[in-house]
């Protein structure tokens, strides 16, 4: 009976906390804005003031915004030339890493 009262209690405690945890979580990413996914590379050239709407304004200037993305300047948008650029790792972090499994081979080998 002392066993099975003290696992209800230590199981209460522990979801009790977890929920806690929960509400702190989403208290927290309430006040800041949902993440929206970045517009793709011709759009965000278009929208010269990045409202989400491409005006007359922006229409009219399209030819100068689209030149920006011609980075070869052979006066055509390639599909290379549309896509956004792969975010680069921190290059000491991957020499860190590198470094690391290095260490780990020749302690391997060694024994």
């Amino acid at each position: 009976m002392k066993t099975t009262t003290l696992t209800l209690l230590a199981l209460t405690l522990g979801f009790s906390a977890l929920h806690a945890q929960d509400e702190s979580k989403t208290s927290a990413q309430a006040g800041s804005e949902p993440r929206r996914p970045q517009p793709p590379l011709v759009v965000a050239a278009l929208d010269t003031n990045a409202d989400g709407v491409i005006d007359a304004s922006e229409i009219a200037n399209s030819s100068v915004a689209l030149l920006t993305l011609d980075k070869d300047s052979d006066g055509k948008l390639t599909a290379k030339e549309l896509r956004r650029p792969r975010p680069s790792r921190a290059s000491s972090a991957s020499a860190g890493a590198a470094g690391t499994m290095q260490k780990r081979r020749a302690a391997s080998s060694s024994e």
